[in-house]
């Protein structure tokens, strides 16, 4: 359609052209009656003028309403919706975190760990705050609590779905390199330059609205090919009414 008004607009500015050219013309050559000529000109300039208005109007019009039909066709979800499912969305409705209703966060850091520092910490929604977000392809959550705040990122193989599984020779999240999964857990002013390591999604859960309803997931993350380990486990939920009890600092994370 727009391409069809352009081709209109072209041809309708060459004819108005070769107009303005042959009343220029016969004005020139006229013996007689110039002023008649001249009239005659100024009449059809402004009824061409007129006209090419009301067309471009109209086709203006026409432009914008079928936009916003496409626009709203696409955002508006569908009566026979289905209830939360493991099974992601074709395509997510809205990459923004969304806070969660219940969660927490463990880290179970070593020693020499660079981003945990050694630590063994709890943070749950009572002191801090959780979100969660992304796609269903790379999800994102954020936690922030007790002076301290983390981004944790969890990438699908060659950029495809996620879902319950475990995922293995995992890359930094935002820079994998191919096929491999993307992990990236940093905060606090400390992240690494490049990683390794592995996360186990122990349940995915979606809202109709292509948002994450829930999720537990394990990881273990190595720092510039180091042996320290960031162990942890992230469960969140955006849902009312769903509950999961929090696991003490000082127990183990285990795959």
């Amino acid at each position: 359609m727009g391409y069809l008004v352009a081709v209109a607009a072209g041809l309708f500015v060459i004819a108005l052209m070769l107009a303005a050219g042959g009343l220029g013309y016969a004005i020139a050559n006229a013996p007689t009656n110039h002023t008649f000529l001249t009239s005659i000109g100024v009449a059809s300039a402004l009824l061409i003028g007129v006209a090419g208005s009301v067309f471009g109007s109209i086709a203006y019009t026409r432009l914008q309403t079928v936009a916003v039909v496409t626009i709203h066709d696409r955002a508006s979800p569908t009566a026979s919706a289905a209830s939360n499912s493991q099974i992601p969305p074709a395509e997510t409705a809205s990459d923004t975190p969304q806070p969660a209703t219940d969660g927490w966060l463990h880290f179970q850091s070593d020693n020499r760990d660079f981003i945990g520092g050694g630590v063994q910490k709890v943070w749950t929604l009572k002191e801090s705050d959780l979100s969660i977000g992304g796609s269903n392809h790379n999800i994102v959550a954020s936690v922030s609590g007790q002076g301290d705040w983390w981004y944790l990122n969890f990438r699908g193989p060659s950029n495809g779905d996620l879902h319950t599984a475990t995922y293995t020779n995992a890359e930094r999240a935002p820079f994998v390199t191919g096929k491999a999964p993307g992990l990236d857990v940093n905060g606090d002013g400390r992240g690494c330059n490049t990683l390794s390591g592995r996360f186990q999604i122990k349940s995915l859960v979606w809202t109709t609205a292509g948002t994450v309803a829930e999720m537990d997931v394990l990881f273990e993350q190595h720092c510039e090919g180091g042996t320290p380990a960031l162990r942890g486990e992230l469960w969140v939920t955006t849902e009312l009414g769903v509950h999961k009890a929090a696991p003490s600092a000082s127990s183990a994370v285990t795959f």
